[in-house]
């Protein structure tokens, strides 16, 4: 029974004491920095330890704390991917964030962001999902105006409206939701009132969809990924959207609709998917800016992942399985990725194509790594993106229309992934060697993503 309670505890303990710990530690000095960042990291890597060990252990499928917490194989794998993500992001931030007045803040926020997404990953109540909401959005929306550059000001009061607005649909989505099905556990035997139930879900979806950055809630997303500090978009473009997905995959898997009902979910979810892959596409393909096509691509991304909402009232294992590496490969990819653009803007002194160039002459390191964080978010085996994409395919394999037109947009999107590749391998004189925390980050994820790509089958056995 301790065991149990252990399995949410620690990691809880570990998150909050290391989030408060940050801010009294750091006193100004470059040795207490130090201090603060490595016990982040420290902290961070802990709870991955500690989440996988006690899965490795078997303590899974119970509920805690009367009923609000159900600790299984998806709060686990949900969880870990937002550590992970985490982990990648603030690797690159070790230098970049020395000269921040705010750094100690930005650590403690990280912190607690994934804190509440890991609440959230094992809730089976209304009120865990919006408190883990609460202080994992209040935290990313700080974290996006912490450079207190104009930029960063502006980016973050656009993320913030939008958190807004997207709360103002979730609140009224749950209310719906916990009249209709009469309690707020999710582990409920009926539905009293099955009209407000489903209107509840569609409010929900639309809030984290908002969150997330799907089509057509995606007007806010460029604006924030260009204009904010490149290592606060790395953590939220990667961590905060689990924000978004996190939530959603919890309530959808307790939906129960009627056959109607479900239909309709399909249909919806498949046409967000469709329009979130077309459109991103569409609009980076016009990007010069590495920085931009990355914003438009994740808008793409993030369709392919409605895929597996799509399917999972229809092929739950599958779609569930799909959801979670995709995720997972998504938010090494994304937060490597955006670490990289900053390296290369600190070297070069652009985000631009051109300035990419001669980067494989002077750091092959570097380039390769890239690379493969881009063939990644392409979909190219055997690295990580391609089982998440082959996953989420196999989920929709009754809706031989979706997995085409998935499949299209995936060979598409080759047409703006490429380009980066290419101006990486051409001969330039505007790169040189420099070794930073952000090299070294985009190195680890490229890594990272290779290895899971590698056991990546085994997980859709553990998942399913």
């Amino acid at each position: 029974m301790l065991l149990e309670y252990l399995s949410i505890v620690i990691p809880s303990i570990v998150l909050v004491f290391s989030s408060l710990a940050v801010l009294f530690l750091d006193v100004g000095t470059e040795k207490s920095y130090k201090t603060s960042y490595y016990l982040t990291l420290a902290s961070l890597v802990l709870v991955v330890v500690a989440l996988m060990t006690f899965f490795g252990m078997g303590v899974n499928n119970f509920y805690l704390f009367s009923y609000t917490i159900r600790v299984d194989v998806v709060g686990y794998f949900l969880s870990i991917a937002t550590a992970l993500g985490a982990i990648v992001s603030l690797m690159g931030a070790e230098e970049h964030l020395e000269s921040w007045k705010t750094r100690s803040s930005m650590l403690s926020l990280s912190l607690l962001t994934v804190l509440g997404v890991i609440y959230m990953a094992f809730s089976n109540n209304v009120i865990v999902i919006l408190t883990g909401w609460a202080i994992a959005s209040a935290a990313s929306y700080a974290i996006a105006m912490l450079r207190k550059d104009y930029g960063s000001v502006v980016a973050g009061i656009k993320y913030l409206v939008m958190g807004l607005i997207s709360s103002s649909f979730m609140i009224a989505g749950f209310a719906a939701y916990s009249l209709g099905a009469g309690t707020l556990q999710f582990n409920f035997t009926s539905i009293p009132y099955p009209s407000l139930f489903s209107l509840g879900l569609v409010l929900i979806s639309v809030s984290f969809l908002f969150k997330i950055g799907a089509f057509p809630f995606q007007g806010w997303l460029p604006d924030v990924y260009t204009g904010a500090d490149r290592i606060s978009v790395s953590f939220i473009s990667s961590v905060g959207k689990m924000v978004g997905v996190v939530p959603l995959v919890r309530v959808l898997l307790a939906a129960d609709p009627v056959p109607l009902e479900r239909t309709l979910a399909v249909v919806v979810f498949s046409l967000v998917s469709i329009l979130s892959m077309t459109i991103g596409n569409v609009i980076a393909f016009s990007r010069k800016d590495v920085a931009s096509i990355l914003s438009f691509s994740s808008v793409s991304q993030m369709g392919f992942v409605i895929i597996g909402f799509a399917t999972l009232l229809i092929n739950q294992g599958l779609a569930v399985a799909g959801i979670i590496v995709q995720m997972i490969a998504y938010v090494i990819a994304q937060a490597g990725l955006f670490n990289f653009v900053n390296h290369v803007e600190k070297v070069s002194g652009t985000s631009e194509l051109r300035g990419l160039r001669g980067l494989s002459s002077k750091d092959k390191g570097l380039a390769v790594s890239s690379t493969i964080l881009l063939l990644s978010l392409l979909g190219i085996p055997p690295i990580l993106g391609f089982w998440g994409k082959l996953f989420l395919f196999l989920s929709a394999f009754n809706l031989p229309w979706l997995v085409v037109i998935a499949v299209i947009n995936s060979a598409i999107s080759a047409g703006y992934y490429i380009p980066v590749i290419r101006e990486m391998f051409r001969e330039g004189e505007e790169f040189r060697l420099v070794r930073s925390s952000e090299r070294d980050s985009v190195i680890f994820a490229s890594t990272l993503s290779i290895a899971l790509g590698l056991i990546a089958p085994l997980l859709l056995v553990v998942v399913s």
